[in-house]
């Protein structure tokens, strides 16, 4: 593929779009079902995630399509930041502070919150699944906010006992 364009995939409550640039995939959105039209025809990896995102809000694993993300213009720190999300389960959080010290920065929580601000792949790199101290719902970078940053989380079964952030 060369060449940019976008394309969005739906499921019955989430939409995600690719941006691709010559073959890489440059950024995902998120927003909600309603608010996109899915793009006719879906490139190879469009059905991919498609299906994994029906997978995803079926509550099954969604075994993400592996695509060519493009991670240039990122930092060291912000790269090991977003791979490090992957280590979260569905339905379980970690602090910003959490994240600061399994990256060896243990007072950088600040730059974990930047590093998760500049995600440009959301939700498969699950960024939502970091918070604030003591479970505070903050900030989330994609469309929707901390509205699609919850629906997310309550989606994955994260228990609100431990995230009072977490209520309607």
């Amino acid at each position: 593929m060369t060449g940019t364009f976008g394309e969005w995939v739906r499921s019955g409550r989430f939409g995600l779009r690719l941006d691709w640039r010559d073959g890489l995939v440059r950024r995902i959105e998120v927003a909600w079902a309603g608010d996109v039209r899915e793009s006719d025809p879906l490139s190879a990896a469009g059905v991919g995630l498609k299906a994994a995102l029906l997978r995803y809000e079926a509550r099954q694993a969604p075994d993400w399509p592996d695509l060519p993300f493009d991670f240039s213009g990122m930092s060291e720190f912000q790269k090991a930041a977003i791979e490090e999300l992957r280590h979260i389960p569905p339905g379980t959080t970690r602090t910003y502070g959490q994240m600061a010290a399994v990256l060896g920065r243990p007072r950088g929580a600040q730059a974990v919150g930047r590093a998760m601000g500049a995600n440009p792949f959301p939700v498969l790199y699950p960024c939502h699944r970091v918070v604030g101290a003591a479970g505070a719902m903050t900030g989330f970078s994609a469309s929707g906010g901390i509205a699609m940053k919850k629906a997310l989380l309550r989606l994955e079964g994260a228990e609100q006992a431990l995230l009072p952030g977490l209520e309607e």
